[in-house]
């Protein structure tokens, strides 16, 4: 906590009977209906969210807006917390003394010598703080937990951010960033819902992003007629030998429905410690079969993947992902796999 804040943060904390150690939050991001609205902060301590505006006068209006949004706050977003109202400010206007006990809104003075060191934080609460989040936002849309948040949005139609953030498991703040990136870059439209409206130009991203070529270690040659047999006999022999793997991009994409197959290769995910064994095992030259294109992975997706019929596929977020990264090649089964998940 800066030096300079420490007593007026004291002074507010005491006035309000609150915990030294309770938790503050400028800019406190909140969600009504489709818009998305800053408290100028928030003090949560034990099972109460003190909501707290800071205005030179505290006016009627100032009164106004803070109890119209405690009312508008869904009791999910709070965490089914208790909410306290607070106005704060130099000075409070006459005629608003009965209205704030009408409402329940507490009024709190600060004295002038404080209230100068809230005068940068409420500045910048009011101003900077709803494009805060592109100072930090994360350097690729292809990141684990920002395509969490995409791949959400590719397969739902979210209405807020505060839904995607809840039922995609991001932080409300990672959401934020993501979704403010995808509206500069012109990928999604936020009118009813939150959707993606230009998909080609993501997977184009995805593909400058990460290719699916920057993690390609070998193809192995076999003999296999065509790559269901192949998908499936490789799969009996490593899930018999325990050997960590995932199949990918068109190989997995049929376990979920889609109907675009490449017959001539499958696609596997194996590290670097056991892709050898795929060579051994299954290498046959010169026999004109079925190509298996073997990759190892650059984040921890055996944990996310499933078994379907016997073979370990990666999730589907995970295949998306991958078949956007093959380029041209894979656009279209991608396309697919998003229509048949958001079904």
């Amino acid at each position: 906590m800066n030096e300079d804040l420490e007593p007026i943060y004291r002074f507010m904390l005491e006035s309000l009977n609150i915990s030294p150690d309770a938790k503050m939050e400028w800019a406190y991001p909140v969600c009504v209906g489709e818009r998305e609205m800053l408290i100028d902060l928030a003090i949560e301590s034990g099972n109460t969210i003190t909501l707290v505006e800071i205005k030179h006068r505290i006016d009627e209006d100032v009164i106004y807006r803070i109890y119209a949004l405690s009312h508008l706050i869904s009791k999910q977003f709070v965490d089914k917390k208790e909410l306290r109202l607070v106005c704060a400010g130099k000075s409070l206007k006459y005629s608003t003394r009965e209205l704030a006990a009408i409402l329940g809104v507490e009024t709190l003075l600060i004295p002038p010598k404080l209230y100068q060191y809230l005068l940068p934080r409420v500045n910048v609460s009011r101003t900077q703080a709803p494009f805060e989040h592109l100072k930090a936002s994360p350097s690729k849309l292809t990141g684990e937990k920002a395509w969490k948040i995409i791949c959400y949005l590719l397969t739902k139609k979210p209405p807020n951010i505060l839904a995607v953030s809840r039922d995609s498991g991001v932080s409300y703040g990672w959401t934020n960033s993501i979704i403010h990136k995808l509206e500069d870059y012109g990928i999604i439209t936020v009118d009813y819902d939150i959707r993606i409206k230009e998909i080609d130009k993501l997977f184009n991203i995805v593909s400058w992003e990460r290719p699916l070529d920057s993690l390609f270690v070998k193809t192995v040659d076999t003999n296999f007629i065509n790559s269901s047999q192949c998908i499936n006999e490789v799969a009996l022999n490593f899930n018999k030998l325990g050997i960590d793997y995932a199949f990918t991009a068109h190989s997995s994409a049929v376990s979920y429905g889609s109907t675009i197959m490449r017959e001539d290769t499958a696609y596997i995910y194996l590290s670097k410690s056991s892709y050898k064994d795929a060579i051994r095992f299954f290498s046959e030259s010169g026999t004109g079969g079925c190509r298996l294109k073997v990759y190892t992975p650059d984040r921890d997706l055996i944990k996310s993947s499933t078994v379907l019929n016997g073979v370990r596929v990666v999730d589907v977020c995970q295949n998306i992902l991958d078949l956007a990264g093959l380029g041209m090649d894979g656009r279209n089964a991608a396309k697919d796999l998003v229509n048949k998940s958001g079904k």
